[in-house]
């Protein structure tokens, strides 16, 4: 059955790759922002915009940022937006829900329980959206061109070229990072099966934010540099997801591993400069 796609937050980093893929799929289109953006459809609440049986929502348009307290405005735009007529629903939430205290590959059919206001946030959108019979996609840490200035990986990239120690805020954590059109490709591929489950989205390997940094100024050629923590947890770090029930339903894995990824970032920094 013919198909098109609504997209909410569609001016940010993953909308924006999104609307891309979305495009080279050769499926119809919609994005929504909230901001003048050309090539957007500008709405002053998502909720203005009148929903289709025929219409796929892929909902983007929460916060990023973890330490930002919520007004439970999410969870009712959430609520709304689910009450509405869709052929399907598809909410991209977030790894953090599953805390990092955990050494093994975390798995979507695990209980969880949220250690903090921006997880709760979270589950209870992934709870609105199952009780629609949608899917909920947990990220991993997404990175590409374009990402926030402030993540960790354009942090280290900020610093190259450079002299000196590669300062991080902690060398300690183990994080799962996952290429931002191996990220979107799978939320198309969502799109077109519609498993209406949860499911993980990450690459499935865990690096630590130390061995990244090293990794990085290996591939510039800086490698006789230190890589120096600005602060310690004072406790492990880790936060890696299992993917394999992703790839499994949806037949996608990961194109880019972090290698490919990081040597991409470098020569497109250095064309720029």
């Amino acid at each position: 059955m013919a198909y098109e796609v609504v997209v909410t937050g569609a001016s940010g980093f993953i909308g924006g790759a999104l609307l891309n893929q979305l495009s080279k799929s050769n499926i119809p289109a919609t994005g929504l922002s909230r901001q003048k953006v050309e090539g957007l459809t500008t709405v002053s609440s998502y909720l203005d915009w009148l929903s289709s049986k025929d219409a796929i929502l892929i909902h983007l348009a929460q916060p990023r940022n973890a330490t930002n307290p919520s007004d439970g405005d999410e969870i009712a735009l959430c609520r709304s937006l689910c009450s509405k007529s869709w052929q399907h629903i598809i909410y991209v939430s977030s790894s953090i829900v599953y805390g990092d205290t955990r050494g093994y590959l975390r798995r979507p059919d695990e209980k969880v329980t949220a250690v903090n206001e921006y997880a709760m946030v979270k589950l209870e959108c992934e709870s609105i959206v199952a009780s629609a019979g949608g899917t909920c996609l947990r990220f991993a840490n997404v990175y590409g061109p374009g990402m926030a200035p402030n993540s960790v990986i354009a942090d280290i990239l900020g610093q190259i070229p450079g002299i000196g120690p590669l300062m991080v805020k902690d060398k300690i954590p183990i994080c799962d990072f996952v290429w931002i059109e191996d990220a979107v490709r799978c939320v198309v591929l969502a799109s077109i099966v519609r498993p209406g489950i949860l499911l993980n989205v990450g690459s499935g390997t865990g690096i630590s934010i130390g061995n990244l940094a090293e990794l990085t100024l290996n591939l510039a050629g800086e490698e006789t540099r230190p890589v120096v923590s600005k602060t310690n947890l004072g406790r492990s770090s880790h936060l890696v997801l299992d993917i394999s029930q992703t790839q499994n339903i949806l037949n996608w894995s990961p194109e880019w591993d972090i290698s490919g990824g990081l040597s991409y970032l470098l020569k497109l920094k250095m064309s720029n400069e």
